[in-house]
């Protein structure tokens, strides 16, 4: 039979009717999850399953773990044959939906989304992820399991790499381009996908940088701090969210009835489907809050959770464990109504199969690839360029390109790119010989430092690849201490002491630290793990083809010891008595490179600040200050505005970002730059447990980091 389709009624209509035609053993299979690690072993057994209607949906995964490694292929014909015996074979013709870790990239490869937000561009981010989504949804895919809003304070943690960072605010605003870049104004579009929030909530706080450890956050913090992304997420209209691993203060998330239905679907009206994390639901008899299988199940289903990821925790477990309570067919009606309305929302029912030769004409579009370029250009933050070392000359250098990036490409895709093709990416060298061919280069594997230290002796500036392999980020990764990988040390110190200008470029998953870089090198650029384009990105930044724009979204720290630190802190007690007080007796309490933080090959001021308040007339806060090019190349700056409260009803950062804006500026203009802050940037969750702008003095700085000090003062009297 056909899928099942009627045009003349609403979805809510369609959706009701679809309900009172399903059996009990129907509607929970819409709610299972599948993966299919090896479909041609298994072939038979799961078109079964599939006719049976004991799949509602397919996890098209890896079969290596967190991504490092290729995993199982988008097939289009593969996917059709599925979907033939969902929608011909059974009773209901309800289509599968298909799932796909479609993080950064599909074959065009974004830098990884921690790089992203160092570019403060959700416009360009939004237009990056139509082409991701148009890649992927020509293969067939429906829906991708991003954008990650955790945010993340502990750049220990290996799946930093997804996150925007530490900061609630820009988290808040890459959360809304993520999700409207893959969904557009119609996730029924051919060229579109279903988005999905994660990890619902707190998963970024786990203790110690240990993935799926416990969290603890405060009331206070949970609001202020975690919640407000995904709050975003659902204003922007996305249709999916995940549900944690993390057991959050005692209450592991997806058995968590007061944050699932309480504060996400009643609180916030969220209207789609929450689908849990691999095996979370299993987890709650891990985490010793559920019995049994059985228990598990209905814990999951009454905190609110839609569709179980994997199949496991609720086939064949929740028809016989909902029995005849009405009050649990409600909730299972409930889950199967969400589960249906997403898949009417991705146009299944009207189109479940796809062109298998569409994605010919569209995977690695030139498009697609000219927007991986620019985003991964302005996604690289420079953050040393001593003497004016760079940009480099195109001729009359002899240049060493030397280390264990140089040359490297699969490392550039990062840990959660299924799909990308390491022949794909441009390696660093290679994007060096097309920005600048008449440079007369030098390099050497990587294997041997005595034949890089040769090589760096024999040329007149060097430029030194090193990093973290894809190996060492994403699920699972995490590291102890925030130093590069073994031996990185000794080589940069090698390198700097044969006194030849240094360039040093980190190709990292997250912020690292190292001493040597400091002491040595002249100019350091983080190009991050920055898909398939980074190779370019990195050789047009030096030779000055483009100018370094990038700002850092990540406090980075001088030391593993001084973690968490970010830029966000509270005041610290007894500083009346102690004013010379330093909380280490061995080591600063700055950090190395300030949240906000990234130099350009120009100069920017900012002069005649101005904060008029207007609460009274409109309920906003109008911000303008002058920002003027004081060097000699036009470039972009990123201009950020921060508010500082004097009093408030409970502790508050000594800063907190609330509006910026990137502005381009040729040498010698300015420009007058206006924020708007209404009451959702004045706004706090305080004392009395609800958000409310409260009375009193506010600080607003305006500057190019979180370290900025132009500032004005101004009254709200509410």
């Amino acid at each position: 039979m056909m899928p099942y389709q009627n045009a003349t009624l609403s979805v809510p209509a369609r959706v009701a009717d679809l309900l009172a035609r399903m059996t009990v053993a129907e509607k929970v299979g819409q709610l299972c999850q599948s993966p299919m690690l090896d479909y041609a072993q298994h072939r038979d057994d799961y078109l079964m399953q599939v006719a049976q209607g004991r799949v509602g949906s397919r996890i098209l995964a890896d079969t290596a773990w967190a991504g490092n490694a290729p995993g199982e292929s988008v097939d289009p014909h593969q996917l059709n044959e599925i979907q033939r015996a969902a929608v011909e074979e059974t009773r209901l013709g309800i289509p599968v939906i298909f799932a796909r870790d479609v993080i950064y990239g599909q074959s065009t490869v974004l830098p990884i989304p921690l790089a992203q937000a160092c570019s403060w561009n959700p416009s360009l981010v939004e237009l990056a992820y139509s082409a991701v989504a148009r890649e992927a949804a020509s293969l067939g895919v429906h829906w991708t399991f991003a954008p990650m809003l955790d945010i993340v304070r502990d750049p220990r943690w290996g799946r930093v790499i997804e996150s925007s960072g530490e900061d609630p605010y820009l988290t808040s605003q890459f959360a809304k381009a993520v999700v409207r870049g893959f969904q557009g104004d119609d996730p029924a579009a051919p060229d579109r996908l279903l988005a999905c929030a994660k990890h619902f909530v707190g998963y970024g706080a786990a203790e110690g940088g240990r993935d799926y450890d416990t969290t603890e956050i405060s009331d206070n913090t949970l609001h202020n701090v975690y919640l407000p992304p995904f709050k975003a997420a659902v204003e922007a209209g996305v249709t999916t969210l995940m549900s944690g691993f993390n057991d959050l203060g005692g209450t592991p998330v997806s058995g968590s009835k007061a944050l699932i239905r309480g504060w996400l679907k009643e609180q916030q009206g969220f209207d789609g489907m929450v689908v849990s994390d691999w095996g979370s639901i299993s987890d709650l008899v891990y985490f010793r809050v559920a019995a049994d299988p059985k228990d598990a199940a209905l814990q999951a289903l009454q905190a609110g959770v839609d569709m179980a990821m994997t199949h496991e925790a609720f086939d064949g477990i929740l028809d016989v464990a909902i029995g005849d309570d009405p009050v649990l067919h409600g909730l299972l009606d409930d889950a199967v109504s969400r589960v249906l309305t997403a898949k009417f929302r991705v146009g299944l029912f009207e189109q479940p199969y796809i062109d298998p030769q569409r994605h010919q004409q569209v995977l690695r579009h030139p498009e697609h690839v000219a927007l991986a370029l620019q985003l991964a250009e302005q996604s690289m933050v420079l953050l040393k360029n001593q003497h004016g070392c760079l940009p480099l000359a195109k001729r009359g250098l002899t240049v060493a390109v030397i280390g264990p990036h140089a040359d490297s490409r699969r490392q550039h895709l990062g840990s959660w790119c299924l799909d990308g093709d390491a022949q794909d990416v441009t390696s660093i060298l290679t994007g060096i010989k097309k920005v600048a061919p008449d440079t007369v280069l030098l390099t050497e594997s990587p294997a041997f430092s005595d034949e890089m230290v040769e090589c760096a002796h024999r040329a007149d500036v060097v430029i030194l690849c090193v990093g973290e392999s894809h190996r060492r980020t994403g699920e699972a990764r995490n590291v102890a201490e925030l130093t590069l990988p073994a031996g990185q040390e000794a080589l940069i110190e090698a390198i700097g002491q044969t006194g030849k200008p240094l360039v040093v470029v980190q190709c990292t998953g997250r912020p690292v630290p190292s001493p040597m870089i400091e002491r040595y090198a002249d100019a350091l650029l983080y190009a991050w793990q920055s898909g398939t384009e980074t190779g370019l990105a990195v050789a047009r930044l030096l030779f000055g083809d483009a100018v370094p724009s990038g700002k850092l979204t990540m406090t980075v720290p001088r030391s593993t010891g001084q973690i968490p630190m970010y830029y966000g802190r509270k005041p610290v007690g007894k500083m009346r008595d102690y004013q010379d007080y330093q909380p280490y007796k061995d080591l600063a309490d700055s950090p190395l490179y300030p949240f906000g933080f990234g130099l350009s090959y120009s100069t920017f001021s900012y002069e005649d600040l101005v904060v008029e308040n207007r609460w009274a007339q409109d309920n906003t806060v109008q911000v303008q200050v002058t920002v003027r090019n004081t060097g000699d190349y036009q470039a972009d700056e990123i201009v950020q505005c921060y508010l500082s409260r004097r009093v408030s009803s409970t502790t508050r950062p000594w800063c907190e970002l609330k509006a910026f804006a990137r502005v381009t500026l040729a040498p010698g203009e300015s420009q007058d730059v206006s924020f708007t802050l209404d009451a959702s940037q004045l706004a706090i969750y305080g004392a009395q447990q609800c958000w409310q702008v409260e009375p009193g003095m506010i600080d607003v700085y305006v500057g190019g980091d979180s370290d900025c000090t132009l500032s004005e003062c101004v009254e709200l009297q509410v």
